[in-house]
């Protein structure tokens, strides 16, 4: 069961570090996101509910078009990593885990020790 909510947690930062050009893409993240997709439609997530039709229907679309991109890639994923990296993120539109993981990185600010006491 742990894992299960570790892996959700987890959801934002994978898909962070999936959409980011610079990352090389490989074929195990686009299953991962696929997965991750057809998971949420299946336990008919609340931010899909909420969604339109036609918004519903592009995310499929894209969702199709990613699985064939990637069927038809062969080994070559990094080839068209653009196209994939665009269909995934709008076969993942609506998730709360896209959104957070679009999100501006929070910037941690060093807090600063007392000094130490001297003496005692």
């Amino acid at each position: 069961m742990s894992d299960h909510r570790s892996s959700i947690a987890s959801a934002p930062l994978r898909i962070r570090r999936i959409l980011d050009p610079s990352y090389p893409l490989c074929r195990e993240d686009v299953v991962w996101v696929l997965h991750f997709v057809q998971k949420k439609v299946a336990s008919k997530d609340p931010a899909l509910l909420d969604l339109s039709k036609p918004r519903l229907l592009q995310n499929f679309y894209s969702y199709c078009e990613a699985a064939l991109l990637l069927f038809g890639s062969g080994s070559h994923v990094h080839a068209q990593n653009g196209d994939i990296r665009n269909c995934l993120l709008e076969a993942m539109h609506g998730l709360s885990e896209l959104q957070e993981a679009l999100a501006p990185s929070p910037v941690c600010k060093p807090q600063l020790l007392p000094p130490a006491e001297e003496g005692n």
